[in-house]
Formats: structure tokens, C-alpha cells, sequence
């Protein structure tokens, strides 16, 4: 502070904590700062205040009163055409950054009146100032004429002395700013000559924190409106600080380009499970008896709308997150192609997979039954072939008794040119009747034994068969003569 007798005002955040406004305290004669005026900026966040500059100075007790603002809109840098800058963007052409503007417009009201301020470089030092005039005379004259009346504001004619007033840094280390009045636009005789009185200082805005007025030096400006001269300090001031010594992106609330996501080709994870689960852990609602139905309150439709685009960085983020948007749906494009050609080619994998296991089942098919065919074929001939005759069963007489039946298999007793049968009851040789068994050698033939039709067997005489057989007993053996002797 240079002198705490001097009317000296504090800029400070707003008590509010809202971070886009701020507030104006004042102190003088060593008293305590006490607010003001307060500064407020629109919210970064809603669309209306992106890529532009605005603050108003208001009442800090009535906040309906507003003493007056600027908007400040910058230019933007034309759109490049290098190929080489369009294809590292992305296919965009490079975002349009903003130029710092050279002026600015201060809106008084009450009465209405625009003061301009522009900025300009010192003859002498090389170092920054800015520049605005005031008219000498901001009210109209009491009168009851009509014609009076049908008059233009003084503020609006060009035949009203003006005072110019100037910003200018006091040095090129320095951050301090004195604002002084440096003469008159128009003489009170009419004549365009300027002023040679040297400039008066009239405040300092010390450290970009506080505006410190000189109060004698005020005095000697003869003004109507030293209020207004007062609001306009202050806001051109604050506009110096924040926009001709701060970041120009945070200052005019210019966004980042539209980037692209690493997640964007995963799917976004449902959460109505997850709500829905919330929603079973909460207590029954409590339904309030019904009332009449209230008219519910009109909202302004397009408080919250983003208007059209009124300069080239709007236009530009439209175009970019459009061409991002057409990327994406390409991307989702080739990426839903890619997914139905793998599920074409899998599907078609399957269905050959299924095609060879068929036709191998078949193949074994065929094999099986061509080898029950051949097997089939086989017992076919087998059965179609004619059988052989049975042999004769063999006869069993009970000749010896003293030879008793054996539970042995007997050898089979082949007589190739008998005419007895063979007994076909079993594998073995059975005797016939339950009879012993008995040997022919020793005792012949039974008497019994005959053929099966009936013929009677011609025994041979021999000498066992006349011991075995007592007919024959009686019978001489004649020998049997040679023929030679």
C-alpha cells in the first residue's frame, strides 16, 4: 500500500468460494478493507462462455446492480493448409489458436456509454499502454424543451470534449501500472490542437492486486461522471491483469481438441446391474399422501443450450469432433466386419469339421457293412453246400459176459464191407439191448445180430466159432486139400 490515507482498493476471492468471481474491498484513512464491488466471470462450464472473455463489476450489497462489463472475443488464426500438419493431426487441419486483441470495449450503464480502450507501445520507453477517453460531460442538461430532448446523449456526440486517459507500465521489469490523464481530445474553443500540460497521474495499480487512487489529483479532472472514470479504472485494470498478463487458453476458456480415448474400442460396462443391486439395498419409498398437483416453475429452455457458432474455434471443434465421430463409426465399422469374417470362417470350420466327421463315420459304415456282407456271403455257401451220407451205427452184442460195459470211449469198429449199421445215439460205441459187450473174434456173431432188413448173416465156420457156438459142435474140420499136392 503506498499511503493508507489514499482510497485504495483490494482485489480478493469472493467469499462465496465460487473460483470465477471475486470481490472489491475498499480502504481509506487506515480503516479495514470492506467490500465494495464484486467481479464476477461467467462459469467455464457452460458452453456459452467457451472461447471468449467476460467480467462485470457489481454491487456487492445489491447484486441487481451491475455498474458495467466487457466481453472481449478474440481472433483466431486461419486454418492450415499443409498436408504435413493435417496428416500428424489426424486428418484434421491444426485447431485455430487466439490472438490476443489489441482493444477492448468497457459497457457503462446508467447512462449508457462505451468507453474503447487500445493498446499501444510507448514512444520513449518501448513499453506497453493503453489508452480510452471519457467525454467531459456524460448527463443532459434540465430542459423543458422538446427540442432538447429530441437531442443525442453528450456521450454520443462528437462535439463534447473528451479527457484520454492512459495505462502505461513503469518499466519493462516492473509489474506496477499508473493510469494518468495525458490532455484533451477537443479544446474548449473547438480547435484540434493538443494539449502540453504534462500527464497527470491519477492511480497505480500496485503488484495486479491493488488500485490505489490519488484523490488530490482527481479533482483536478472536471468530469461529470467521476464515477464512471472510477468503474472504469477498475475494470479496465482487472482486464490488463487476467487477459494481457495471464494464459490466454484459461483466460478466453479455450477447450482441448477432442481427444481419442485408449478405452474406446472396449464396450462400456453396463451398470444396471450394479444399480439395480443399489436399488434392492434401499428402504421402501415413502409415498407422501397426494396433493394438488403445482404448476412447476418455468425454466429458460436456452439458458443452458450452446449457441450457434459465432467464431472460427467453435466451427473448428464441430468439424474435428465430427470427423472423430465418422473415424469411430469407421473404426466400429471395420471392427464389426472383422468380427462377422472370424465368426464366418469359425462357423465354417465347424460345419467342415462336422462334414469330415460324417463322412468318416460313413467310411467306417461301409467298411462294417461290406464286411457283414462278405461274412453273410460266406455262411450262405456254407449252407448251400450238400451233406455228406451218415455212416452205419455199429452193433453191439453182448457176446462175453465176462467183458462189462466201460464208461471208456471205444474205439470204432469199422466194417467196410458188412452190412451191419453203426449205432448213431452218441460219440461212443454202445452196446445194443444193455447187452455185455463182447468180441466177434472169439465167439462170432450173435445169432441175434441182423442186419436192419432182415437178412440172415452167413457166418464162415471156423474153430472159435465152434467152441463159442454149440450147434456147430458136432461138425468135423475137414482139411483143406492143396491143389498142387
Amino acid at each position: 500500500m503506498i499511503d493508507e490515507n489514499l482510497p485504495t482498493f483490494h482485489l480478493k476471492p469472493s467469499s462465496d468460494n465460487i473460483k470465477h468471481h471475486a470481490s472489491v474491498l475498499l480502504s481509506q484513512y487506515g480503516s479495514d478493507p470492506a467490500p465494495t464491488y464484486s467481479l464476477r466471470h461467467p462459469d467455464p462450464a457452460l458452453p456459452a462462455s467457451k472461447n471468449r472473455y467476460a467480467v462485470a463489476l457489481y454491487d456487492s450489497y445489491n447484486p441487481d446492480i451491475i455498474y458495467g462489463e466487457v466481453l472481449l472475443i478474440p481472433e483466431w488464426t486461419q486454418p492450415s493448409l499443409s498436408q504435413e500438419e493435417i496428416r500428424r493431426n489426424g486428418g484434421v487441419p491444426p485447431a485455430p489458436q487466439p490472438i490476443l486483441p489489441s482493444s477492448f470495449v468497457i459497457q457503462l450503464y446508467n447512462p449508457d456509454q462505451q468507453v474503447l480502450v487500445q493498446q499501444g507501445v510507448s514512444k520513449w520507453s518501448a513499453t506497453p499502454q493503453w489508452v480510452f477517453e471519457m467525454p467531459q460531460q456524460s448527463f443532459r442538461q434540465p430542459s423543458v424543451s422538446s427540442i432538447d430532448r429530441a437531442q443525442s446523449d453528450p456521450t454520443a456526440s462528437e462535439n463534447t470534449p473528451k479527457f484520454r486517459f492512459k495505462w502505461k507500465k513503469d518499466g519493462k521489469l516492473s509489474k506496477d501500472y499508473a493510469c494518468s490523464l495525458s490532455g484533451k481530445s477537443t479544446n474548449l474553443d473547438g480547435s484540434k490542437r493538443k494539449n502540453k500540460e504534462p500527464d497527470i497521474t491519477l492511480s497505480i495499480f500496485k503488484h495486479l492486486r491493488e488500485i490505489t487512487m490519488y484523490e488530490p489529483n482527481l479533482s483536478r479532472v472536471e468530469m461529470e461522471d467521476p464515477k464512471g472514470l472510477e468503474v472504469v479504472m477498475i475494470l479496465s485494470a482487472v482486464v490488463i491483469r487476467e487477459v494481457y498478463n495471464g494464459q490466454m487458453r484459461e483466460t478466453f476458456n479455450v477447450t482441448d481438441a477432442p481427444r481419442r480415448l485408449s478405452n474406446e474400442r472396449q464396450p462400456r460396462k453396463d451398470s444396471s446391474d450394479r444399480t439395480n443391486r443399489q436399488r434392492t439395498d434401499l428402504p421402501p419409498l415413502q409415498v407422501p399422501p397426494s396433493q394438488p398437483s403445482q404448476k412447476p416453475l418455468v425454466q429458460n429452455p436456452t439458458s443452458n443450450v450452446r449457441p450457434p457458432p459465432t467464431d472460427p474455434r467453435s466451427q473448428w471443434e464441430i468439424d474435428a469432433e465430427t470427423a472423430r465421430l465418422q473415424k469411430q463409426v469407421e473404426r466400429e465399422e471395420r471392427e464389426r466386419r472383422r468380427r462377422e469374417q472370424a465368426e464366418t470362417k469359425r462357423v465354417k470350420k465347424m460345419v467342415e469339421e462336422e462334414e469330415q466327421r460324417a463322412r468318416q463315420k460313413q467310411l467306417e459304415i461301409d467298411r462294417e457293412t461290406e464286411r457283414l456282407k462278405r461274412e453273410f456271403e460266406r455262411e450262405q455257401r456254407q449252407v448251400q453246400r450238400p451233406s455228406k451220407p451218415a455212416l452205419p451205427v455199429r452193433p453191439n452184442a453182448n457176446l462175453h459176459p465176462n467183458f462189462a460195459t466201460s464208461d471208456y470211449p471205444q474205439p470204432p469198429f469199422q466194417r467196410p464191407h458188412s452190412a451191419i449199421p453203426y449205432h448213431t445215439g452218441g460219440p461212443y460205441m454202445q452196446p445194443a439191448g444193455n447187452a455185455a459187450s463182447s468180441s466177434t473174434f472169439f465167439h462170432g456173431p450173435s445169432p441175434s445180430s441182423r442186419p436192419p432188413d432182415g437178412r440172415r448173416v452167413h457166418v464162415k465156420p471156423s474153430f472159435f466159432n465152434r467152441l463159442a457156438h454149440p450147434d456147430h459142435a458136432g461138425q468135423r474140420l475137414s482139411k483143406k486139400q492143396s491143389a498142387v499136392f
